[in-house]
């Protein structure tokens, strides 16, 4: 049977996730993640856990699809956004270039 200050803790860090999931504190969500795999680490030291301790642990294990999913969104849109600054720096480079040539061009 499991400790319930385990299960309490891991309820609390399940609030802490949803309000760094609504903050968008991508750092805070990491630390959180952590603890929590720490804490389910210590309640599954007992063996496979139970089908009462997985009807308990359920929310906790949809909270973590939701914010895994949020994680890949903002991978994704930093990934588009570095893409688009790399895309505007190679045509800042093509015009500086073009410069370039210009002014040798009229010297």
């Amino acid at each position: 049977m499991p400790h319930a200050i385990d299960l309490r803790r891991l309820d609390h860090l399940g609030q802490l996730l949803v309000g760094a999931l609504e903050q968008k504190d991508w750092a805070r969500v990491s630390e959180i993640d952590l603890l929590i795999r720490q804490g389910l680490q210590r309640l599954s030291t007992n063996g496979k856990p139970g089908a009462d301790l997985q009807a308990r642990l359920a929310p906790l294990k949809a909270l973590h699809a939701r914010a895994r999913q949020a994680c890949m969104r903002e991978h994704q849109r930093l990934g588009d956004l570095l893409g688009s600054l790399a895309q505007n720096g190679e045509g800042r480079l093509a015009y500086s270039l073009l410069d370039s040539v210009q002014e040798e061009g009229q010297a």
